[in-house]
């Protein structure tokens, strides 16, 4: 069996996957056909795509992935395209395949090769997005990068990051207009560095291996950092859908003379166990209830609450929380982990410090209601936040 992914990706497609891949015959092996490109940049859109690919190669019947290619002049273009490079490397222990049914892993090497290195040095065409991308079965090549981890494999403390990350925005920034680095990103850069500081973090201490402690192979652990601009009414229309979203576009955001808001997207994603299983050191969500689920992801964001053992076990719980604080009457926060698909709209429900992880506010993508939706189990956790600039 094959899923052919289409061009038109949007979140909803995303779900229709996983419900194709859970619906597929067990004892038959499920290849993948990527799209010749994706035409929509919606919001946290990337690392959903992502997230369904880490999900669908840890199926036991995961089989190969198939490339929409001919001939190997077009090989370069297309691998170039930000959602193909991560999807190669993540199935290089799989055959990959052309239409014309040859395997083009020994092609494809060198290309994914110089893709890293243009990555690592922001020479990649792509301006109003940014990815960095982490391979934690790639150690030796593209394990770490070089914005995120000192040479001896440490993650960069914040103020370190600050200083990595500032051509990172300033490229984004200047790519639309001087001015709106200097006006609207420059600005905020502390900020932008904290909330990906902590939630990169995260990734390197609970994401890189199993609840029992054993590597994940493959794993991917990756940041992503775009600019969006439209017009406040056609944010509106695009996201009618979501009530959540719609919720928040109401809410008074600055505009500028062309009645355009400009967003700055900030996506961690892991392919590690999710935080519910990572949290009460579980390999299966069978014996939680959703609302159970809900409650520990609340544990998750509620301060001094973490799985991380040892002497700083105490700071290291001030993370996720901290990100609700960075963002408190800006953002907006989407997790996807485990069954759930939950957000917060931090301009509308402002940040409290909680005196119990129940009594964090958090509410179902899919309804903008404490009425949770049960999804088709995902790998890893996906936090996506939403920063507008110009407040």
């Amino acid at each position: 069996m094959v899923i052919k992914i289409k061009q038109a990706v949007t979140l909803e497609y995303i779900e229709n996957l996983y419900i194709e891949l859970s619906d597929a015959n067990k004892n038959e092996e499920i290849d993948i056909r990527l799209p010749s490109k994706i035409l929509q940049s919606d919001f946290s859109l990337l690392v959903s795509f992502l997230q369904f690919i880490s999900t669908w190669l840890r199926k036991e019947k995961s089989g190969n992935l198939h490339l929409p290619l001919k001939s190997n002049i077009e090989f370069e273009d297309y691998l170039n395209q930000e959602f193909v490079y991560p999807v190669v490397v993540l199935c290089w222990e799989k055959s990959i395949f052309d239409d014309n049914g040859k395997n083009i892993k020994n092609d494809l090497k060198k290309l994914s090769q110089d893709y890293y290195n243009k990555m690592e040095y922001l020479q990649l065409k792509s301006n109003e997005s940014i990815p960095i991308y982490c391979f934690d079965h790639d150690l030796s090549k593209r394990g770490y990068s070089r914005f995120l981890y000192e040479l001896n494999k440490v993650v960069v403390s914040e103020e370190a990051l600050d200083f990595n990350l500032y051509p990172v925005f300033e490229k984004i920034g200047n790519y639309f207009n001087r001015e709106v680095f200097k006006k609207s990103i420059r600005p905020v850069i502390e900020d932008f560095a904290k909330i990906t500081h902590e939630l990169f973090l995260n990734t390197d201490e609970h994401a890189r291996t199993d609840v029992n402690g054993h590597n994940l192979y493959p794993n991917i652990r990756s940041v992503y950092f775009k600019f969006h601009k439209r017009t406040l009414k056609n944010y509106k229309r695009d996201y009618k859908k979501n009530k959540g979203l719609l919720e928040y576009f109401n809410s008074k955001l600055a505009l500028n003379d062309q009645s355009e808001l400009y967003l700055f997207e900030i996506s961690v994603i892991d392919s590690g166990p999710g935080l519910s299983k990572r949290f009460e050191g579980i390999n299966s969500l069978s014996s939680l209830s959703l609302l159970e689920e809900v409650e520990t992801i609340k544990k998750c964001l509620f301060k001094h609450n973490t799985s991380s053992t040892g002497i700083h076990k105490k700071n290291k719980g001030l993370g996720l929380n901290r990100v609700l604080k960075t963002i408190d009457d800006k953002g907006f926060l989407r997790i996807k982990t485990g069954r759930v698909d939950i957000f917060r709209d931090m301009r509308n429900e402002r940040y409290l410090n909680a005196e119990q992880p129940k009594d964090i506010s958090l509410y179902d993508w899919n309804n903008n209601s404490i009425e949770f939706t049960e999804h088709e189990e995902v790998e890893g956790t996906l936090i996506s936040i939403i920063y507008p600039l110009g407040l």
